[in-house]
């Protein structure tokens, strides 16, 4: 069903109006590439295998000329180091900080406070999946991930209950069709499979992101005092 033309221009109206910015890094710029791409390539006949949902946009870019695109598209901008530095603060002074508790006070002591490292992580990681109403195991995913998702900046809590979520109850067709007009209702929100992926995500998040400052302030606090 989603190779027909009639719902796969729905789909590319739809995620235009409601996340333009997304439609165009992940349908526009790919569109631009190939067929850029295609019209450079050598030969006088070309077989060009696509996905069915960027054969409208490759046909329209064909008779614009976008070469000079190509760089912007293609190279992805550096993460400045004041970015990197930041990223890894709040995890190298947790890990910093337990280890000086257990030099300081104790492997016990150290124990303790990862504990509540991990529950005040875990808990309301798990609490948001819940009033997603995710399912079970996204639940379980949220409790287990977060502590260790909040100790690194290269992942968080949210990704990994959405993936969990989207692999247990992937969403259909009839759910993208209807994700715009969903949106403007509180219930759509829980209804509609695709927007509980976007739910699921984002409250997990929340509840990664608060259990971190209480964990951490937690620990600092009892390494300094």
């Amino acid at each position: 069903e989603l190779k027909r033309k009639d719902v796969l221009s729905q789909l590319m109206e739809e995620l235009g109006e409601s996340l333009p910015d997304l439609k165009r890094v992940l349908i526009d710029e790919r569109d631009i590439f190939i067929a850029e791409k295609i019209k450079t390539s050598p030969g006088t006949k070309l077989v060009a295998i696509v996905g069915a949902g960027h054969v409208e946009g490759i046909i329209n870019s064909f008779n614009i000329d976008n070469d000079s695109l190509l760089q912007d598209i293609t190279v992805i901008p550096p993460v400045s180091k004041t970015w990197k530095l930041a990223g890894w603060a709040i995890p190298l002074t947790i890990i910093g900080a337990l280890a000086a508790i257990g030099i300081q006070k104790g492997a016990s002591v150290a124990g303790d406070n990862l504990l509540f490292w991990i529950l005040a992580n875990g808990i309301p990681a798990a609490c948001g999946a819940m009033l997603a109403l995710a399912h079970p195991y996204t639940t379980l995913g949220a409790f287990t991930a977060a502590p260790f998702t909040s100790l690194s900046p290269l992942i968080g809590a949210g990704q990994v209950t959405a993936l969990i979520q989207v692999l247990k109850r992937p969403p259909v067709v009839r759910e993208f069709e209807n994700a715009s007009s969903d949106m403007s209702t509180i219930k759509g929100w829980w209804s509609n499979k695709l927007l509980r992926v976007i739910l699921v995500f984002l409250l997990t998040t929340i509840g990664s992101a608060l259990g971190t400052w209480v964990g951490g302030y937690r620990i600092l606090n009892n390494l300094i005092s």
